[in-house]
C-alpha cells in the first residue's frame, strides 16, 4: 500500500465533526471478521449511514483473522477512514467523499484472542459479519496455537467462529440472539457456514448444538459494490491535499452499492436496523432475485468478456466498454443473450443490465481484466454456462455471442510450448495472455489442447484439430457443469468462432 503523505497529519479523532453522531458513546454491536476494502466500502458504510440516521446507534469491532490485514492502520486512525465515491449516476459524473466513523477498534486474532472472546460475551453485540474470501471460507485442518496470553487461537475462520460462539454460550447463554451474516461470494453462504459450524460444534456437546439452533441465525447475504483499490500515488496525493489529512485506509468505490441480507425482515430490522437506504441495504426472506441478476448480468458479462478483452490487449473494463468492437459485443451479448438467459422477468433484468453498462463506463474505474479472469474456469461454469443452457431452452436458437465467449475462453487458456520464450512456459503464462493466469482448474482445459496438439505447435491449429478440440471440450461436464455439446447448434457455433480466433485473430472475429 502507498505510504501516507508525510506533509499531512494522519486522519484521527480530531477530524470527526461535532455535527455527526457521538461515536465514542456507542456500544460495539457488530463483530466483523475481515479488514478489507469491500467490507469498508459496503458493510461499514451501511452501519455509518444508519448511525447518522439515528437508527442503529452501534459500532463495529473488527477482527484481523490472518497475519496480513489493516488492524494497525485502523487503530492508528481511531477507526476512521474516508470513502471516496466516483462514477456515473444516471449518466452524470459524480464524486463525493465521506468520513466513516462506524468502526471502534481492531483486534488481531493471533495475539488478542482473549479480547475477541470478551467482546462477544457482551449482550449489546448481536451481529457477526465476515468476509474472509472464498479461500478462507472452508474448514481448516491446522492445529490451533496459543496467543501471547496463552489463549488457544483456532486455525481457520469457521473454527474461530465456533470458538467465539461457544464463548457466548458459556458466558451469556440467555442473552439476546445472534445473527451471523457472511458476505463471501459463494452461493448460499449462510447455510454453508451453518453446516461447517454444526460439524465443528458436534465436538463440543449436544447442549451447545441445541443452543446454536435457537440462539444463532445464519443469514445468506449478497454484496455488490466495485471497489477500485488504492489510487495511484499522484491521484492519492491530490485527494489527500483536498481532504487536508492523510488516510492509509482511503477507500475508493463506485456510487452503486447493494447489501442484500436473507432472513425474516422484521426480525432483522429489530436487531440490525441498517436498511435506512433501501436501495443500498435490503432485508428479504428470499434474496434469490438479487443473486441471479448479479451472477448472470454483472458477473456473467465480466466473465464472458474477459478472455476476449485480454486476447485483444485491452486492460480494463472501461476501455472494453468504450472499444469500437468489444463495446458493441458487450452490449449485444448482455441485452440479447444474458438477459434472456436469466431466471428473471425481462423488464427488471433489462433495467439492471442498463445499470451494469453505466457502471462499466465509470470514467474513474480501473477494473483490470487480469484480476477479473482469476479462477476463470470456475466462473464460466457457475456464471455463464447456466445462462447458455437457459437461453437455448427458451429461445430455441444459439447465443452467438456466448458461443464466441466460450471459444475465447478455450483459446485464452491454450498452453504454450515448452520451448516458448522465458516467462511464457506452462505453470507461468499461457498463450495469448500477457499476464500470469490464476486458475486452479487450468488442467481441465489444457488436457483437451494436449489431446489434439501434443507438441504445442506455435501456429494456429488446423481446422480438423479445432473441431476435435471443441467437441471434446464442450462435452466435458467437469468443465462446464454439463455437456454444452448437446445443445442444438452450439458446438458448431463455438467451433466456427474458435477457428476464426485461431486463424484470423480476435479483432477480425469481433468484426
Amino acid at each position: 500500500m502507498h505510504a501516507p503523505s508525510t506533509r499531512l497529519r494522519s486522519v484521527g479523532r480530531a477530524h470527526w465533526p461535532e455535527s455527526a453522531y457521538h461515536r465514542d458513546e456507542l456500544p460495539e454491536r457488530v463483530l466483523q471478521f475481515g479488514t478489507g476494502m469491500l467490507l469498508r466500502a459496503l458493510c461499514v458504510t451501511s452501519v455509518d449511514a444508519a448511525n447518522r440516521a439515528g437508527a442503529f446507534n452501534g459500532r463495529i469491532l473488527v477482527v484481523q483473522s490472518t497475519p496480513h490485514g489493516n488492524a494497525r492502520a485502523i487503530n492508528s486512525q481511531d477507526g476512521l477512514f474516508t470513502l471516496v465515491e466516483r462514477g456515473l449516476l444516471n449518466g452524470s459524473p459524480i464524486e463525493r467523499t465521506h468520513l466513516i466513523g462506524a468502526v471502534s477498534r481492531a483486534l488481531v486474532a493471533d495475539t488478542e484472542w482473549q479480547a475477541v472472546r470478551a467482546a462477544v460475551a457482551q449482550p449489546e453485540l448481536q451481529v457477526i459479519v465476515s468476509n474472509v474470501t472464498e479461500a478462507g471460507f472452508r474448514l481448516e485442518g491446522d492445529v490451533a496455537r496459543p496467543d501471547p496470553t496463552g489463549a488457544r487461537v483456532p486455525a481457520g475462520f469457521p473454527a474461530k467462529l465456533v470458538d467465539v460462539l461457544h464463548t457466548r454460550f458459556e458466558r451469556l447463554p440467555h442473552g439476546p440472539p445472534l445473527y451471523v451474516i457472511p458476505t463471501e461470494l459463494v452461493p448460499d453462504n449462510g447455510p454453508r457456514l451453518a453446516a461447517m459450524i454444526d460439524r465443528l460444534a458436534s465436538q463440543r456437546g449436544d447442549r451447545f448444538r441445541a443452543w446454536l439452533s435457537t440462539q444463532v441465525h445464519f443469514c445468506s447475504s449478497l454484496v455488490d459494490r466495485i471497489t477500485t483499490g488504492t489510487p495511484p500515488a499522484e491521484a492519492r496525493t491530490a485527494l489527500e491535499a483536498e481532504l487536508g489529512y492523510s488516510d492509509e485506509l482511503l477507500t475508493v468505490a463506485e456510487p452503486y452499492a447493494l447489501w442484500a441480507i436473507e432472513g425474516e425482515p422484521a426480525a432483522l430490522r429489530a436487531t440490525f436496523p441498517i436498511d435506512v437506504a433501501p436501495e443500498a441495504v435490503v432485508f428479504a426472506s428470499d434474496i434469490g432475485m438479487y443473486r441471479e441478476r448479479k451472477l448472470r448480468l454483472l458477473n456473467g458479462s465480466h466473465t464472458a468478456l474477459a478472455p476476449l478483452a485480454l486476447l485483444a490487449g485491452v486492460a480494463t473494463v472501461r476501455e472494453a466498454a468504450e472499444h469500437p468492437r468489444l463495446g458493441p459485443f458487450l452490449e449485444r451479448t448482455l441485452f440479447q443473450e444474458l438477459v434472456p438467459g436469466t431466471d428473471m422477468a425481462a423488464a427488471p433484468a433489462r433495467a439492471f443490465a442498463a445499470a451494469v453498462l453505466e457502471r462499466f463506463r465509470n470514467p474513474w474505474l480501473r477494473h483490470e481484466w487480469r484480476v477479473i479472469a482469476t479462477n476463470q474456469t470456475t466462473k464460466m461454469r457457475v456464471r455463464v454456462a447456466p445462462a447458455i443452457e437457459r437461453f437455448v431452452l427458451h429461445e430455441r436458437r444459439v447465443p452467438q455471442g456466448l458461443a464466441l465467449a466460450c471459444a475465447a475462453h478455450l483459446r485464452y487458456l491454450r498452453p504454450v510450448s515448452e520451448g516458448a520464450p522465458a516467462g511464457s512456459a506452462p505453470h507461468g503464462r499461457w498463450r495469448g495472455a500477457p499476464y500470469p493466469i490464476v486458475d486452479p482448474d487450468l488442467a481441465l482445459v489444457a488436457r483437451h489442447w494436449v489431446a489434439v496438439d501434443a507438441d504445442h505447435a506455435s501456429g494456429p491449429l488446423p481446422r480438423d484439430a479445432v473441431e476435435r478440440l471443441a467437441a471434446r471440450a464442450l462435452a466435458d461436464e467437469a468443465l462446464w457443469g454439463s455437456s454444452l455439446a448437446r445443445l442444438p447448434g452450439f458446438l458448431e457455433a463455438t467451433t466456427q468462432a474458435l477457428a476464426r480466433l485461431e486463424h484470423e485473430g480476435v479483432e477480425a472475429t469481433l468484426g
